[in-house]
């Protein structure tokens, strides 16, 4: 039996953290063989039945939530082992009270809990969750591949995983209070690449309620929304329209939505405060994950980055989001803790929670690169990509050329300056050979500061230093003749020494 549910008026009734009365009950779970699961198991448990949420009155029942990347092991698409202090969020006395005290979900990743953690980790995570009074919340893939489609693809990791997600929450004592799921729409509808399913939304809503449905056997409270991207060609009435879609089908709402932002959409604030001001008269609270790039170098960048796109949607809509979701799957943060020093994942939650206006970048790492916010031309732009996005200060957006070489950009500094080094990023896709001169604007003419002849890969900085300071250089221009793809930088940053 299905229900209507809402997180955000669950918070909001909830006032206390204290657990409620539970009933229990025993129930016999059949899980399929995992990759590290060997033969299919049977196991009986005793869980609670009921679910409690606490409410954070300091946010007026506004969520916050907080989703580390774990380590995990390494492959292809995930060349990177998540938080080296993820465990010790866990422990005793962590330092990280004033976060802790500020959000209301701690969301752990379903393959983690699936096939990566130990039993020993999954009790200690599970136990801390809940003695900080945390809805424990699991991030899920619902769909079952047909023979056709979707094997592969995000999104699709179906109801065998699921029921052994709740079958190890259950073995190690534990009860999934949220499930947040893995973009089911946009990669079985939207997405036009290999594998794909370009189902009907409608058919989508009915698969996603069948997960919901066997979730809801093992957690009969379990409150169960959706993350979805946001790249082209979704547009607003697609995730409008997708929670219209998801009522008329399965005759409840998804208790929230939340937005896995594209960073380099030209606009990206303003259409994610349409979706949540339809959500607010919808009834469905509308989340947005802000994360730094992919590409940032260290945990500062990443963190500065995160903390920049919070002000930037801030500064537009005058209000955060009904859920504010601080989350990883990339390289960086590589640490968690503690909260109190800079650049650590919770240092980024508690920042938030008591001051915003503190987040971003410090005026010390502004200083560094001399290119930032400078004038910028270009011999070409794509349109929503122009040529301001190499100089942005942000790894996340790109100017395009729209074309292959030929192409320029050219940044004017502040005056003849002395330079160090220069980093360009490259926003490449396919890698490959490519050839590009930068030149100097140096006593009314342009100079050679370097010539790069190699293999470039998208997001792969190419940094230059100069074996001795490039003096008086009033202007830099990089100049590409050879690339297998359209001309386009994340970044280009400049840095002066004596």
């Amino acid at each position: 039996m299905t229900r209507r549910v809402a997180l955000a008026a669950t918070l909001l009734a909830l006032a206390s953290c204290a657990p409620a009365d539970t009933a229990t009950r025993a129930t016999t779970v059949d899980v399929t063989a995992s990759p590290d699961v060997t033969e299919a198991t049977t196991t009986t448990v005793t869980t609670p039945s009921t679910t409690t949420l606490p409410a954070n009155p300091d946010l007026g029942g506004d969520a916050v939530w907080f989703a580390p990347l774990p380590p995990m092991p390494t492959d292809a698409g995930r060349p990177f082992t998540g938080s080296d202090d993820f465990m010790d969020l866990f422990q005793p006395g962590a330092p990280w009270e004033g976060a802790a005290a500020g959000i209301q979900v701690f969301k752990l990743y379903g393959e983690w809990v699936a096939y990566h953690a130990t039993p020993d980790q999954l009790r200690t995570a599970v136990e801390a969750i809940r003695d900080r009074g945390l809805a424990l919340g699991v991030e899920a893939g619902p769909l079952d591949p047909p023979p056709e489609c979707g094997n592969g693809i995000e999104g699709f990791a179906g109801t065998d995983e699921g029921a052994l997600i709740a079958n190890r929450i259950m073995e190690a004592g534990g009860r999934i209070d949220v499930i947040a799921l893995d973009e089911p729409l946009y990669f079985a509808s939207v997405y036009d690449g290999e594998q794909a399913c370009h189902w009907d939304p409608a058919h989508v809503a009915a698969e996603v309620g069948e997960f919901i449905t066997l979730m809801r056997s093992f957690f009969p409270d379990v409150v169960v929304g959706d993350i979805e991207p946001t790249p082209n060609p979704t547009t607003v009435g697609t995730y409008t329209g997708w929670l219209e879609t998801f009522r008329e089908v399965n005759g409840y709402d998804l208790a929230f939505l939340h937005l896995d932002v594209d960073w380099s959409r030209d606009g990206w604030p303003a259409s994610s405060a349409e979706i949540v001001g339809f959500g607010t008269e919808f009834g469905v609270p509308i989340g947005i994950i802000f994360t730094g790039n992919h590409s940032d170098p260290g945990d500062d960048r990443w963190i500065a980055t995160a903390g920049e796109r919070v002000k930037e949607y801030l500064g537009g809509a005058g209000e955060p989001p009904p859920h504010v979701i601080f989350q990883s799957w990339m390289d960086h943060p590589d640490r968690a803790l503690p909260e109190d020093e800079a650049w650590t994942f919770t240092s980024l939650v508690h920042t938030y929670l008591s001051d915003p206006s503190a987040l971003g970048f410090t005026e010390e790492m502004l200083a560094s690169n001399i290119a930032l916010g400078r004038p910028v031309q270009a011999s070409a732009a794509e349109p929503g990509a122009g040529p301001e996005r190499v100089v942005d200060g942000d790894a996340g957006t790109h100017w395009s050329a729209g074309g292959g070489p030929p192409q320029w950009v050219e940044i004017t500094l502040d005056g003849p300056s002395t330079l160090t080094a220069i980093r360009l990023t490259p926003a490449q896709f396919p890698a490959g050979e490519t050839t590009h001169r930068v030149t100097g604007w140096i006593d009314g003419d342009y100079v050679e500061l370097a010539e790069i002849v190699s293999t470039t890969s998208d997001g792969e900085a190419i940094d230059l230093t100069a074996s001795s300071p490039w003096q008086g250089v009033e202007r830099i221009r990089v100049e590409t003749s050879a690339s297998p793809s359209w001309v386009a930088w994340y970044e280009i940053e400049v840095f002066s020494g004596p």
